[in-house]
């Protein structure tokens, strides 16, 4: 017979737990927010200029794969080697923006039964135009013990222990602002509005649908400790989704800070 945890205990458990999220945390925070090029940690750094100003545009559908983009630099071995793509087949990510945002712009209702299967789609929809279109690969902690979301695809934590989207607690999605001089899957993201639709596909063809309900710039030092962003026991499936902010100054050839959107998922 199991009898309900002390307060001691239930303080002990909490810390432990908020000091291992903040560890996590902290990683993440590093990586997604890496390089002038929106590289990784170990990628070498840019001096070349961004093909597109920061703020201004780009459908998604212009995005392209690092292996097709005529200014990337060439991918080191190192970083090839942490890039390794789990045994799934994501679904194709170059649906044009007028496709994507008639997709997006109608949400239906949603079951509150979790997804079976693992994600392999995000879609955004802001104002009537797709900003977000990318194929989700499942990314985990690499043998540094840093989260390294491929460039031209969109990670969600798949450490154990952290909920898929549609799940409950917060689903951690990540990616790139740009890779070299040209944007990535995430270039649009500081342009979503309060009351834009995520869309989260599964590979059985079920979508989870989200309401943004917050978007702005933060510190990295910050993200970290914002607990409204690593809520990993939260009830309820809620979304986060995180990428540098290239409004921010260049630091040693890092981007100084972060851009974070909460969502909360929608239900029938």
């Amino acid at each position: 017979m199991t009898t309900p945890e002390t307060r001691r205990q239930h303080w002990r458990e909490r810390t432990r737990y908020r000091r291992t999220t903040w560890l996590l945390a902290a990683t993440v925070a590093l990586v997604v927010g890496a390089g002038a090029a929106g590289g990784t940690w170990w990628s070498q750094r840019e001096t070349s200029a961004l093909s597109t100003d920061p703020g201004e545009y780009v459908p998604p559908s212009e995005i392209l794969p690092p292996s097709q983009s005529p200014t990337s630099p060439p991918t080191t071995s190192s970083s090839t080697s942490s890039q390794a793509s789990p045994s799934t087949t994501p679904s194709s990510s170059s649906t044009t923006s007028s496709s994507s945002a008639s997709t997006s712009s109608a949400p239906q209702p949603v079951s509150q039964q979790a997804p079976a299967g693992e994600p392999t789609r995000v879609q955004v929809d802001s104002g009537g135009r797709s900003v977000v279109d990318a194929t989700l690969q499942a990314t985990t902690l690499d043998s540094e013990k840093v989260l390294a979301p491929p460039f031209g695809l969109a990670g969600w934590y798949a450490e154990p222990g952290w909920p898929k989207p549609g799940h409950a607690g917060a689903s951690i999605l990540v990616g790139h602002i740009n890779h070299g001089a040209n944007p990535d899957v995430f270039w649009n993201l500081p342009k979503v509005s309060v009351g834009d639709i995520v869309t989260v596909t599964y590979g059985s063809g079920t979508d989870v649908k989200f309401k943004i309900t917050r978007s702005e710039a933060a510190s990295k030092a910050g993200v970290p400790q914002d607990d409204s962003i690593w809520d990993h026991d939260n009830p309820d499936p809620v979304l986060r989704l995180i990428t540098c902010d290239p409004e921010t100054p260049l630091n040693g050839g890092h981007y100084e800070g972060n851009w974070v959107v909460w969502a909360d998922q929608m239900v029938a």
